[in-house]
């Protein structure tokens, strides 16, 4: 009689330790001690390790397999790249483009375009970036100067796209929505994900988006849940503050900050 094999001694001691953490808070406590923030901080921060263990994209074969096709073009982990994902899916009802600002290597923005080939969405993907690091940095984002993340192209970003058939791609390469807001001023949005890192940046292109977008459209911040991008926390506390009848905001422990659109109007003031 043969005993346990080694995988299933793997899974119950993994889910022996789940239980364990759970308990008590354990784990909650614990991390509470691992403070990452400092004298700059505007909020507080500290690791974050739910216990939950819902999986969703490691049963998408698609997604699977778009991800580990992006991977060395994003700094997006797993768990925000099956967000932009799944949200598209709830979205099919929302006439318009998607628009991706903040693009780097084009990770994010060609796995939306993938995921909307494959749902059969009227949709392009534009990609807004200046292609030459963060830009718009200010005294509400002491961890950036500007010129970050500028190892990218726009050559990097059209041959990781030409890697996916039948993807509806558009570039847009100059400081957004200066430089090139108006040759798209004409388009409407079904969502739109904002991965630019610093306040202004964030404020002025959810302010041009917002009245294109779409009632029932999203806005996904990336940068909401991290110590080094405050300003865009501090945005996102804004506009929830004074969230009214025009939308919701929805946070994420894995760092998103979601806006639905809830009805036609102005963002809330400052």
């Amino acid at each position: 009689m043969t005993g346990p094999s080694p995988r299933d001694l793997a899974v119950s001691a993994a889910k022996s330790s789940v239980l364990w953490l759970r308990d008590r808070r354990r784990l909650e406590r614990m991390l509470a001690k691992v403070a990452v923030d400092g004298e700059r901080s505007r909020f507080s921060h500290r690791l974050l390790a739910p216990t939950a263990t819902l999986s969703p994209w490691y049963d998408d074969e698609a997604f699977l397999a778009t991800y580990e096709a992006v991977v060395d073009h994003t700094l997006v982990d797993i768990y925000r790249c099956w967000d932009l994902w799944a949200a598209l899916a709830q979205v099919g009802d929302v006439p318009g483009d998607i628009l991706e600002v903040g693009v780097w290597r084009g990770g994010t923005g060609t796995l939306m375009a993938e995921r909307a080939r494959r749902l059969g969405l009227d949709a392009d993907v534009i990609l807004a970036d200046t292609f030459r690091g963060v830009v718009g940095a200010g005294e509400e984002d002491p961890w950036y100067r500007g010129g970050e993340h500028a190892d990218t192209s726009v050559s990097v970003v059209e041959a990781l796209v030409k890697r996916f058939d039948g993807v509806r791609v558009e570039i847009a390469e100059g400081m957004f929505p200066d430089d090139t807001g108006d040759a798209l001023a004409d388009r409407s949005l079904r969502l739109v994900h904002i991965d630019v890192d610093v306040y202004t940046s964030a404020r002025a292109t959810l302010e041009w988006a917002w009245p294109r977008l779409g009632v029932g459209g999203l806005v996904i911040f990336d940068d909401y849940g991290f110590y080094e991008c405050e300003g865009v926390a501090a945005l996102g506390a804004e506009l929830m503050a004074g969230a009214g009848s025009v939308l919701r905001g929805i946070t994420s422990l894995n760092g998103h900050l979601t806006l639905v659109k809830l009805a036609d109007g102005p963002l809330p003031t400052c």
